[in-house]
Parts: C-alpha cells; structure tokens; sequence
C-alpha cells in the first residue's frame, strides 16, 4: 500500500508535491473499518484518495507521474538516443533544463520501503532503493551519475543479498536510461528484496486509467479466459439497473478463404499471421453476450454493442474484482466518465467494503462524492495553479473544518479554492 507518493518538475508540477494516504488519528468515524488498513498499531493508511480541481489545474498530472515511475521500473527504454522520457515544468527555464525527482513510500507485507529516481530527459541521475525491516533504514542499493566522469556508482547496503559477481552483472546492466530496477529484469541473478519491489510495480500498482483507456477488451478477455469470473461478474450488473441476468460466452467458428487471405495481405496483417491461417484454415472467433430481461422475452446483445456507460461499468468492474482478490493500487482518472452518479458511489461502496489492503486514488469532478457520509476528510484533496502556472495539491483536512461542516458546500462557495474563476457569460458585440 502506498504512503505517500511526492514528486517535483514533472509536467505541470514545479515545486515538490505530496499526496498522502496516511490517515490523521484525529479524524474518526463509524465506517473506518472500511475505509482504512491497519499497517501497525502506529500506521494506518486510508484506502481511497479523490483528487478535485478545474480543468487544467494538473489533476490528471499527478496520477501521469505516478505511472511515469512505474514505466520507469517495468517499461524500461534501452534506446539511448530516445532517452528517457521524461518531460520537465516548461514555464521556467531553469526546470526547462533540470531534473524531476519522484520518491513513492510504501508497505510491502507490513514492511515499508522507499524507492526515489532523479531523472533527466537523457539520462538517470540517481536512484536509491531502502527498506526498513526492523524498523530501521536498511539501504538495499544506491546509484549515483558523475557528471564529471560521465559514470554511474553504486552502493549497496549490508541488507542487499545479491553477491558480489551479481552486483557486477546489475552494475553492467543498468544503462544510463534505465534504472536498476529495470536492469535487474534483464539480469540472471535473484535477489528476494529486490524481486519483491519489481513484482510491486508490475502486478500490485496498475498502470493509470483514463476515459480514452478502453477497458472493455480487456474485461471481456478476462471474463472469455477465466469462466470462474462469469458469476462474479453476473452478480455485479445485478446489483444494478442494467436489467442484465446472465452473460454467455459464444465461439463461431469460420473458414478462411483465399479471398480473405488476400484481402489481410492487401492491408498490411503480418506474414506469421498469414501464414497461420493459411495452414489452420480456420479461425475460432469468441464474443461475450449480455442477456437483457425485458417484458418482451429475454434477448443476448453483443458485448461491443452494449452502451458506453454499461462497458465502462464493467471495465471498472474487472478493476474492483482485482483490487478484491488479488490487492493492488489503481489510479483512476475521471473516475465519473460514463457513469450516473449513483454508479460511481456504488462502485466505491463495493471497493471499500470488500478489500483490505487495496487503495484508488482517482480524479473526478463529481462532487457528490463529497456529500457520501463516510467521506473523510483527509480522503478529499484539491488541486489548482499558482501565479507561476505550476499545479499545487493539497488536502481539505488542511483547513480544519468542523465535522458539520458540509465540505461540498464550502467546495461550492469557493472557500476551499481549485475552483475555477468565470468571467461574464455575455460576449461583446461580434459585428464589430
């Protein structure tokens, strides 16, 4: 689960910034049971943040540089002349030509650890990996540029149990655009604590989701390779108003004529695939169907003619179903794209009441998420610009309102800012 996830000159963001899922003693309420996971007596962290701001404020920054520290470790570039992709605050010609520096906190089977990367458009500056496994920092490794001597070093901590001739290998590895943790991927060598934070940033923090990310393929395969997901998710359009009582899952199968092949030629489909189904002559084609319960009889549409709002409910879907079985960590960007407003309070019901250790943090402009009686509010963060046009974010929790205070209503007002400021709705006379 993360901690805290701080970066700075990324994109819109100048200064350094911090989001926080710790949760403030100080705040209680009947449902933190289901809103936060006990780490340890000491720690609590809150299973769900929601970041608000005007269009253009930076919101969907924020979760952008989440995902870039995790390409980072699990999408690696080896092209040098690419570099790294990273993209700097360009409203400042200092930033223009400076590094961006990410540092995500976290807990890893209750242990916590600390990852940081300062990265250039070229190249990795630094990177440092440590954990605290008896409550002390313990430094697993450290990687270090000389500008002058156009090298990487690295240093690496008692608790690190690679040997010496793997650390050669990762040392060899690590070219100057990727980090150690991509290295490592590429390297014939174990190390468990290192293993641990790599499996971490592949399978337990999900790459970010937004309106133009199509979940639905997705979805669908999960559901066509995996039956045992059928019910689940049976269940979960029953729970609503979809009037949908069953999925089934058709094969057809169709031979592969001359005049196919041809017409697959003709617009560029590989020559492996060709060539596959030259030989098999057939081609086994899968859909998803939903069956809609109507007075008129029951009748099955196709998965892709279903509407927009019922496919984006169920790639939500299969996220919850993730985030409850197997636990992970989902930014969600525009949480509300699709979806009625009661849809997106019942999905989080479901999301807090269902997992354990799994967090979202999502954007939206849904303010009804606010006015939900079990929101907290150091779960409610805001974002808008400084006169510098740099993105700051910060947590309703900092203005210490009194518990009956409705804090959409204060959002409304303006009294909590990252609202935006409107000019008159008259345009001057056009004829002119």
């Amino acid at each position: 689960m993360i901690e805290t996830f701080s970066v700075q000159n990324y994109r819109s963001i100048k200064h350094e910034q911090i989001i926080s899922f710790v949760a403030n003693n100080k705040i209680q309420g009947g449902s933190d049971k289901y809103l936060l996971s006990n780490i340890s007596d000491s720690v609590k962290l809150l299973k769900f943040c929601v970041l608000y701001g005007y269009n253009a404020s930076g919101k969907t920054n924020l979760l952008l540089a989440l995902d870039f520290l995790r390409s980072l470790v699990v999408n690696g570039n080896t092209d040098i002349d690419v570099g790294t992709g990273f993209v700097p605050f360009v409203l400042d010609e200092h930033t223009k030509q400076a590094p961006g520096t990410f540092m995500l906190k976290f807990y890893l089977n209750k242990v916590r650890y600390t990852y940081q990367v300062v990265v250039g458009t070229e190249r990795i500056l630094f990177e440092e990996l440590s954990f605290q496994p008896m409550g002390r920092k313990a430094l697993i490794f450290s990687r270090t540029y000389n500008e002058s001597e156009r090298i990487s070093t690295f240093e690496f901590g008692t608790r690190c149990d690679l040997t010496t001739k793997e650390k050669g290998i990762l040392d060899g590895n690590t070219i100057d655009t990727i980090t150690t943790l991509f290295a490592y991927q590429k390297s014939n060598i174990h190390s468990d604590a290192i293993e641990d934070v790599v499996e971490y940033f592949k399978k337990t923090l999900m790459p970010i989701i937004t309106p133009s990310h199509s979940l639905r393929r997705w979805a669908k395969n999960r559901v066509i390779e995996d039956p045992k997901r059928k019910q689940f998710f049976i269940d979960f359009l029953q729970k609503t108003d979809f009037q949908i009582g069953d999925l089934e899952i058709s094969k057809e199968t169709i031979l592969i004529s001359t005049e196919m092949l041809a017409d697959l030629k003709t617009k560029g489909a590989p020559d492996s695939v060709v060539k596959q189904l030259q030989s098999e002559r057939e081609l086994e084609l899968t859909d998803l169907l939903f069956l809609h319960e109507t007075s008129n009889g029951n009748h099955y549409i196709p998965f892709e003619e279903e509407s927009q709002g019922t496919l984006r409910y169920v790639g939500l879907g299969s996220v919850i179903h993730e985030l409850v079985i197997d636990g992970g960590v989902a930014p969600i960007d525009e949480l509300e794209a699709s979806l009625h407003p009661d849809l997106v309070s019942f999905l989080l019901q479901m999301f807090l009441m269902n997992t354990s250790e799994s967090q979202i943090i999502a954007t939206t402009h849904n303010q009804g998420i606010m006015e939900l009686d079990y929101m907290r509010s150091d779960m409610i963060w805001l974002c808008e610009k400084d006169e510098e046009g740099a993105s700051k974010y910060y947590s309703v929790q900092e203005f210490g309102l009194h518990k009956k205070i409705n804090i959409a209503n204060a959002y409304r007002a303006g009294k909590l800012g990252a609202k935006p400021y409107l000019g008159s709705a008259i345009f001057e006379d056009l004829s002119q």
